[in-house]
């Protein structure tokens, strides 16, 4: 089996490489710039521009992941520019998949399309009705639909929304570090304190880095538990962004026998009622996250104690 995973650089896919490749794939990465830290074939091309590079990468191929796309920081800077990329990238992608006879794509969206749906006490199922408020998350949207139209040359397209993912990254240089959870990780190391802009009483869908890479992988398979169709991708529990503070403040004490200092504004009086991502379809397959969120903190604490001066560097050159 030979799969080919876009945006392999970055943070699922710096992971979800070598998933594949422990079960059992002949993997080809494509990335925008040289990843040394990936242990497979990999091709530097710009989607867009290389269409050349990207034929010849589809060629054989029996699964495409196509992660790559700007996220959502990017996206806020520069929208104009962040929608035409990802749509386009998204396209490149398809006609090389149709041209190669690539017969799975797993596109992996976000759960940011709900938009305006994502209100205290909804529950977010892939059959509401998506109202994007975003650049980010309207170009994720308009490459979901771009994606399903590799079933016009009889390809199978699996889509995931992820929610947001939590654990260590491939590398220190993996440019994610704006996710709340690996700032927060961040901050430990480099400050011994964690600081929060707000309150934290706002709620999250956190779901395991590991468990992602696992579930993408699962949806790769030629005889794939997850037939054709869209799914939710998340833990389906939510968690407010400071008690996530909180267990990164405990995976320190455990890690370190130190508990940094949580600093943040006083909650009001009002709390947010959360929101519940539904992820049943996709367990109704048999795929469903069940690694403790403690254990992808822990992770990721760990990851950035080892790479502290790695890390320091990194954050003086952003």
């Amino acid at each position: 089996m030979r799969a080919l995973v876009t945006g392999s650089g970055g943070y699922v896919g710096g992971g979800l490489v070598h998933t594949l490749a422990d079960d059992g794939w002949d993997v080809h990465a494509m990335v925008r710039e040289p990843a040394p830290y990936l242990q497979v074939e990999q091709t530097v091309a710009d989607l867009v521009e290389d269409t050349e590079a990207l034929n010849a990468a589809c060629s054989g191929v029996d699964t495409i992941v196509h992660l790559a796309g700007e996220n959502e920081v990017v996206a806020a800077g520069d929208p104009v520019s962040a929608l035409a990329g990802t749509i386009a990238a998204t396209e490149r992608v398809v006609e090389a998949a149709a041209a190669g006879g690539v017969k799975r794509l797993v596109y992996v969206s976000t759960v940011h399309v709900y938009g305006a749906r994502m209100t205290e006490g909804a529950v977010l199922s892939e059959d509401l009705r998506v109202e994007p408020r975003s650049s980010y998350a309207i170009s994720r949207l308009a490459s979901e639909h771009v994606a399903a139209t590799l079933g016009a040359s009889g390809g199978e397209v699996v889509v995931l929304r992820l929610t947001n993912a939590v654990g260590a990254p491939a590398d220190p240089t993996v440019d994610r570090w704006t996710l709340v959870a690996n700032d927060l990780c961040r901050q430990g190391v480099r400050t011994g304190a964690l600081e929060l802009r707000s309150s934290g009483v706002q709620h999250r869908d956190f779901v395991p880095l590991a468990d992602v890479r696992g579930i993408i992988a699962a949806a790769c398979r030629p005889n794939a538990p997850l037939p054709g169709g869209t799914y939710n991708m998340g833990s389906g529990v939510p968690t407010t962004v400071r008690r996530l503070a909180e267990l990164v403040q405990e995976a320190f004490e455990r890690c370190t026998g130190t508990r940094p200092e949580l600093r943040a504004p006083e909650p009001g009086p009002s709390r947010p009622e959360p929101y519940l991502v539904s992820v049943e379809r996709a367990a109704g397959h048999g795929l469903r996250s069940e690694t403790p969120l403690e254990d992808a903190i822990e992770e990721t604490v760990r990851f950035c104690i080892e790479h502290r001066e790695a890390l320091a560097r990194e954050e003086t050159n952003e």
